[in-house]
């Protein structure tokens, strides 16, 4: 009875799970999965990032996620504001290896803001998605033929269809502000699935996704020269689901030069009703990685154990060039 209702609660679990989008716990280092105004959102030439979640190995076959995006801001030497994107990311899940798998394109656009009061920026990505099932990869009890388990029997499921393809798009805003030399502040937007995609595989057109829109706010607090504090909080709502993350990470600038960023950071979020979220990493030139893990305390804790999921993720930035004096700065003694 205890493993009977453990799996009804893990199906259960999965199920709220399903019904919203791919999201990774390190939002703030995932930014094409929360608003397609970020395109474009950083100081350089090209900016590329990569994100990797395992989650639920503790439970049940691992839910394995991969993310990744390139952005360049070349784009801006023909029209003034406009940045360009396009990445991938593929999710696949349980013993049927149901997989989903979202192909980005996307463009940031800044525009100006009178008396340099702030930066304003708008941004739209169209998505080409395919979800797809195995069913090769699961036992049926039609394949039970008295005696053991043969592949061989008909599974004597019909699924009209194994995959289905469909188009989308998201739109997004932010605005930040510099409101003194202590504080940053920003605000973003965006709403995904607009169009309400048929999903179903058993061609029910009354199946579709749901619209998901997704609000955060984030912080820069320079509390001296060395030490920086970025709380952050984001709001997700999809259908009858939602989700909030609030938390905070402090970095420790450990350069020796202006001309070459070193640093450590570390924090926590935690996603209401659901996990806490240990954050590290390190800032090394261009190179930003962080790792994290989560601390499942939701009702899958009989089967969980408190474990929850491990994350990575990578961001590099190919910045403009910058002209280095040509001197030497020798310290006084």
């Amino acid at each position: 009875m205890n493993r009977i209702g453990l799996a009804i609660l893990l199906l259960f679990s999965v199920a709220l799970l399903k019904a919203q989008d791919i999201h990774f716990t390190q939002w703030m280092h995932a930014p094409h999965t929360y608003s397609p105004s970020s395109i474009g959102d950083f100081d350089g030439v090209y900016r590329f990032h990569g994100n990797y979640r395992n989650q639920w190995s503790s439970v049940t076959v691992p839910f394995v996620t991969f993310g990744g995006m390139a952005e360049t801001n070349e784009l801006n030497r023909y029209v003034k504001g406009l940045s360009g994107a396009a990445g991938l990311v593929y999710d696949i899940t349980g013993d049927s290896k149901f997989s989903t798998a979202h192909l980005n394109f996307g463009a940031g656009y800044k525009i100006p803001v009178a008396d340099s009061l702030g930066e304003f920026r708008v941004g739209i990505q169209p998505t080409v998605t395919q979800k797809k099932i195995d069913l090769d990869a699961l036992k049926f009890d039609n394949q039970y033929n008295g005696y053991y388990f043969d592949e061989n029997l008909e599974t004597g499921e019909n699924l009209p269809r194994l995959s289905r393809w469909y188009f989308d798009f998201a739109l997004g805003a932010q605005f930040a502000i510099q409101v003194n030399d202590k504080w940053k502040l920003r605000g973003a937007l965006a709403a995904f699935n607009l169009l309400n995609p048929k999903q179903s595989f058993f061609n029910n057109d009354d199946i579709r996704l749901d619209r998901r829109y997704s609000t955060q706010f984030t912080g820069k607090y320079k509390h001296s020269e060395k030490l920086t504090i970025e709380p952050g909080i984001q709001f997700t709502n999809q259908g009858t689901y939602y989700s909030v993350n609030f938390g905070s990470l402090v970095s420790y600038d450990l350069s020796k030069s202006k001309y070459f960023k070193q640093g450590v950071f570390a924090g926590a979020y935690f996603r209401a009703v659901d996990s806490g979220d240990l954050i590290f990493g390190l800032d090394y030139g261009d190179l930003r990685a962080g790792i994290s893990y989560d601390i499942n305390y939701s009702g899958l804790v009989p089967a969980s154990n408190y474990r929850g999921g491990v994350e990575l993720a990578v961001i590099y930035i190919i910045p403009t060039e910058t002209k280095i004096p040509q001197y030497k700065s020798c310290p006084i003694y």
